[in-house]
């Protein structure tokens, strides 16, 4: 057992108060539409799971190509089967990301004026 408290374990600079320890900045993943129902979720230009619609539930697949993707959760939202994705590779969804991408369905699915 360690006689060291958590705040000694914290970095100290020399005028004595303590800084915040640095972590490196999450790369974010992107949310993008691919089809008709289904998206893709990207990272660094790479494709790391697709989101699949079945009626009103997202199917998120983690793996680099959709033929092979493993299923990893079904939501009744976008955001949330793209976070499940990016959470197993270690990311957070860029903000507005899915926004994005249903912004995009919505523009093509807007009913001809008669």
């Amino acid at each position: 057992m360690s006689i060291m408290s958590e705040a000694s374990l914290d970095r100290v600079d020399i005028t004595g108060s303590r800084s915040a320890p640095s972590h490196p900045r999450m790369p974010e993943a992107h949310v993008e539409r691919l089809a008709d129902d289904v998206y893709v979720v990207t990272l660094a230009d790479d494709a790391i799971g697709f989101i699949e619609v079945a009626a009103r539930i997202y199917v998120a697949s983690v793996g680099p190509r959709r033929d092979r993707a493993l299923e990893c959760a079904q939501t009744h939202s976008l955001d949330t089967a793209a976070l499940a994705i990016a959470e197993i590779h270690g990311t957070t969804v860029a903000d507005a990301a899915t926004t994005r991408a249903r912004r995009v369905t919505r523009a093509l699915y807007r009913p001809l004026p008669c």
